[in-house]
């Protein structure tokens, strides 16, 4: 029997796929560094090319196509950085948008539109419009102001949120006139769905309920989002493979149940996602987990074997090649991290749980509870400022409990909307999360937090080490868990060090 009938092939190869997604990472990352620091990480990164192709660990070839996915990253990077920031619309203007998102302060209307048009002449970008004249979603708006543009800064994974939305200019506008219009598709459906939450769950649960379908905290009671900040569970929030796998496991099991065929379940998979994402307005971290589940589908098809590593590898390379500055963007780097924490650190917990006579749901919740934590916590430190103990063990009630929330939520949901009568069940639907929220304060009133501020050296060394441990790595059990027990103390005493 050959060896592809006995499965033995894999979808990628694991040993350069990854390689690649490095390198590109590497030269993506360059350009937030000064020249110099850039020209050290480059040489080094260079330098362990040779050292692998001296030791003949790596082929010529392959050494000389990772040395140009590095440059090629940097060049993507850079380019898309300039065009960013200091290509475009700027001096005083007359322009003509379309208005998507509206904030009111006082007297005062904060915009976000798009379609921006100059002289008939449409430019990428959307802007951040401030008036004081009366705004609607979906309204056209002709304004005449100074326009700028508004720099992206790669400084943090905050500013860098203003590649993700896609805002490009600042305007305050001096006149401003407005016509009735239509919002974006996405818009509206959102705004339809948020105000059927709000009138069947209240004001506190369909806020809550709508910020886990979509990721948008803007309409959820401020104390809940405080808090469950917190305790370190937000992440129930973002848009992410917790809530695509959710939705694609319930498809498919249905689909299954139908005896349906790999193809048939890719061509419903593929709109099903498409759609979500574009509801969810394609978030790095909804775009990493459809790229993924399709992928494995792929793979099942046509009869190779799925693998977990060159599969998110794969997935960070597809993303980055269109929007190489997702690399700075907080939901990119926390989805990848996660995922990458469960894949390298969740089977060797929960067999340790399990010896421990540990019931296997819960060494399982509690396994991927920890790896996920474990594997964003320097990133969590430093954009929350602390780190909570007390969410690892809250995470094992909170997930199962967001999961059944939100796919009850999606089968309920566009049912009251066709039919009023099952808003009863939606309506009942809200215990959950009013259930979550008031975890939340429980597990606040007890919280145990750590604060430390990661130095580059510390970052390094800490993700060095979860590879090392994880379960890709060679090494033996005895010397990972050795090194383990070692790096993890270090990182306990400087988190609760006074």
């Amino acid at each position: 029997m050959s060896a592809r009938k006995e499965g033995a092939f894999k979808l990628f190869n694991l040993r350069y796929v990854p390689l690649f997604a490095v390198y590109f990472l590497i030269g993506i990352f360059c350009i937030s560094l000064s020249y110099l620091v850039a020209a050290i990480v480059i040489a080094v990164a260079l330098f362990s090319l040779l050292a692998l192709t001296l030791t003949k660990s790596l082929g010529r070839g392959v050494a000389v196509i990772l040395a140009v996915v590095m440059t090629l990253g940097y060049a993507l990077a850079s380019v898309t950085l300039y065009y960013r920031n200091n290509v475009g619309l700027s001096g005083d203007l007359t322009l003509s948008c379309r208005a998507v998102e509206v904030t009111e302060t006082g007297d005062t209307y904060t915009v976000i539109a798009d379609r921006v048009t100059y002289e008939g002449k449409r430019y990428a970008g959307g802007i951040e419009l401030t008036t004081d004249v009366p705004v609607s979603s979906g309204d056209r708006i002709t304004a005449f102001g100074t326009v700028g543009i508004d720099e992206l800064s790669l400084e943090n994974m905050y500013t860098a949120l203003k590649y993700r939305t896609g805002t490009k200019y600042v305007m305050t506008a001096d006149r401003c006139e407005t016509s009735p219009g239509k919002a974006p598709l996405a818009t509206r459906i959102r705004n339809k769905l948020r105000d059927t939450l709000l009138l069947y769950q209240g004001e506190r649960a369909g806020g809550f309920t709508y910020a886990m379908l979509f990721g948008d905290t803007a309409y959820m009671d401020a104390t809940d989002k405080a808090t469950l900040r917190s305790v370190g569970v937000a992440h129930i929030f973002a848009v992410s493979g917790l809530h695509v796998g959710v939705l694609s496991a319930a498809i498919l099991f249905l689909l299954r149940k139908l005896k349906a065929k790999r193809w048939v379940m890719i061509l419903v998979m593929l709109p099903v996602l498409g759609f979500y994402a574009y509801l969810a307005e394609f978030t790095p971290s909804i775009l990493r987990a459809s790229v993924m589940i399709l992928l494995y589908l792929v793979s099942s098809m046509i009869g190779m074997r799925y693998d977990d590593v060159s599969s998110l590898s794969f997935a960070a390379i597809a993303i980055l090649l269109v929007k190489p500055l997702y690399l700075f963007d907080m939901s990119f780097v926390m989805s990848f991290l996660s995922l990458f924490g469960i894949e390298s650190l969740a089977f060797p917990l929960e067999k340790f749980f399990r010896k421990r006579k540990m019931p296997p749901v819960i060494a399982s919740a509690l396994a991927l509870s920890v790896a996920t934590s474990v594997a964003v916590l320097p990133v969590v430190a430093m954009l929350f400022g602390q780190v909570s103990l007390v969410g690892v063990l809250l995470n094992v009630l909170v997930v199962p409990l967001a999961s059944l929330a939100y796919i009850l939520t999606v089968i309920f949901l566009p049912l009251t909307l066709i039919y009023s009568g099952f808003g009863a069940a939606l309506s009942e639907l809200r215990y959950l999360p009013l259930g979550i929220a008031e975890m939340g304060v429980w597990a606040n009133g007890i919280n145990v937090t750590g604060a430390h501020t990661f130095y580059a050296w510390e970052i390094i060394l800490y993700y060095m080490t979860l590879g090392f441990v994880g379960k890709h790595s060679l090494a033996r059990k005895k010397v990972k868990m050795v090194a383990g027990i070692i790096v993890a103390a270090i990182f306990i005493i400087l988190l609760f060090a006074v």
